[in-house]
């Protein structure tokens, strides 16, 4: 079937976007990932959003981006539909404090999270500046780009400060009038869904809509239902493909899946969370005993939420599902424990951990801070740590957080683990700082169905780089 003349001419635009920003080749029209730019340009100061005065319109303060924006707008069909915003995040940053440079690469690997399951496979977004991303919309227009950016800052300020100040939350559009500069139009949350209601009232007749607490608009395209995929473990030592990791997936159309417990539509509902485990859990055990009965053979990590196992009653059902695994497949069980909190006592987690030991071989911790709890993990019993890396980690920029990682968790005698390895020369800054277990694309893919144990060495690994390596252009 054909493309449409709107199709095309949207293709065309984001291309444009592309090609102005990130020079020559043109990455929108290819198949794959949504394409960003992972290193910053040099940091554009964000105007306040304190002040009304501040709250005017403005030309863009960097003289390099507003060129390269200018020729964007010029480029573009003016019929068709799309729109560019700076997100800023000058507003948590003002309120992390001197806590920012603490958790600045956090921070901005959240918000490449969360960029990547808000935003459609046609849009685009890089980073500018220390605080600040452009973001490139293909098909919405003004209004409905203005509210995903602030859901992108809302979602970031509950799950970094614990709640959302709207009024600090502020999206800046960026227009371009013939015959004068690129300029940025500041929009603050609380304008927004002021508008908003003011829309509903108008269209039901002067009867307002009851907004719930806190900004929960519907952003994300209609997921599908949950699935359990599984991705290899590499064991550098043994040099094998042993272990296999369960985690949840939800397909949507035109975006990137949606994993884990990012699978919730509420993410701190623990009977949700508690849920989501069982049927994980359920599912995978399933799989394995089938797999186990036709000799395949290979360990199976089952992921377990710390809201699962902090209440006795949610407890209970865990253990209930774990105790009905089969006595011959507990050797080759382990526990991957997300979401404990930093600074949990000792004894609160070795009674967690005590608690899954008889029902597999190995428990492991998701580390979701620097040095997270390594003293009460290994007092606790738990025996491997685990680091995820960014989808865009860069290897330089996270070679020295992947030494102290591995140095601290060697420290307290913890075997150390990293998932999101996606080149060769991640996974050779792992294995000099003594990673133990290496997951992510470079490793293997998320399948299906787990696979029988299997020896791979680096070589095998850089045979399968070269081999998913694109040819080069003529």
């Amino acid at each position: 079937m054909g493309e449409t003349g709107g199709g095309k001419a949207m293709r065309k635009f984001v291309a444009s976007i592309l090609n102005s920003l990130f020079g020559g080749q043109n990455r929108a029209g290819a198949a794959g990932p949504r394409p960003h730019l992972r290193q910053p340009a040099a940091a554009m100061p964000v105007a306040p959003a304190a002040t009304p005065a501040a709250m005017e319109r403005a030309p863009v303060p960097d003289q390099d981006l507003a060129l390269r924006l200018r020729r964007i707008f010029d480029g573009r069909d003016p019929t068709q539909a799309g729109s560019l915003h700076l997100l800023g995040l000058d507003s948590l940053h003002e309120k992390l404090g001197p806590r920012w440079m603490e958790v600045a690469a956090r921070v901005h690997a959240l918000t490449g999270k969360l960029l990547e399951q808000h935003l459609s496979s046609k849009d685009a977004w890089f980073r500018h500046g220390e605080e600040s991303y452009v973001v490139v919309f293909a098909q919405l227009g003004p209004e409905q780009a203005r509210l995903v950016c602030a859901k992108v800052v809302e979602e970031l300020q509950v799950m970094l400060l614990g709640h959302a100040d709207t009024d600090s939350i502020t999206v800046r559009t960026m227009v371009h009038e013939i015959g004068s500069d690129v300029m940025l139009v500041p929009s603050s949350l609380t304008q927004m869904l002021d508008a908003a209601h003011r829309g509903s009232v108008a269209e039901t007749g002067g009867s307002p809509i009851v907004r719930p607490s806190g900004f929960r608009a519907p952003l994300l395209a209609r997921a599908g239902p949950p699935m359990v995929r599984y991705r290899p473990v590499w064991d550098v030592q043994r040099q094998v493909l042993s272990l296999y990791m369960a985690r949840s997936c939800r397909e949507r159309e035109g975006r990137t899946p949606l994993w884990g417990y990012d699978c919730l539509d509420d993410q701190e509902d623990a009977t949700s969370i508690l849920e989501l485990d069982l049927f994980v859990a359920r599912d995978a055990l399933e799989t394995a005993l089938d797999l186990y009965e036709n000799r395949f053979r290979f360990f199976l990590s089952l992921p377990l939420h710390f809201e699962s196992l902090a209440v006795t009653a949610r407890r209970q059902e865990v253990m209930g599902t774990l105790r009905s695994i089969p006595r011959h497949l507990l050797s080759f069980m382990t526990y991957h424990l997300h979401g404990v909190p930093d600074g949990v006592p000792t004894g609160r987690l070795s009674e967690l951990v005590s608690a899954l030991k008889p029902f597999g071989r190995t428990v492991m911790l998701e580390q979701t801070a620097p040095g997270m709890g390594l003293n009460a993990a290994e007092a606790a019993g738990v025996r491997v740590v685990n680091m995820s890396l960014p989808h865009d980690a860069s290897a330089e920029r996270w070679r020295p957080e992947i030494v102290r990682f591995a140095t601290g968790a060697g420290r307290h005698r913890l075997l150390p683990a990293v998932e999101g390895v996606a080149s060769l020369e991640m996974e050779d800054i792992c294995e000099e700082a003594g990673v133990r277990f290496l997951s992510g694309d470079l490793i293997g893919g998320w399948v299906d169905v787990p696979e029988h144990v299997v020896r791979r060495s680096r070589t095998d690994f850089q045979r399968q780089s070269i081999s998913l390596r694109p040819p080069p252009r003529p």
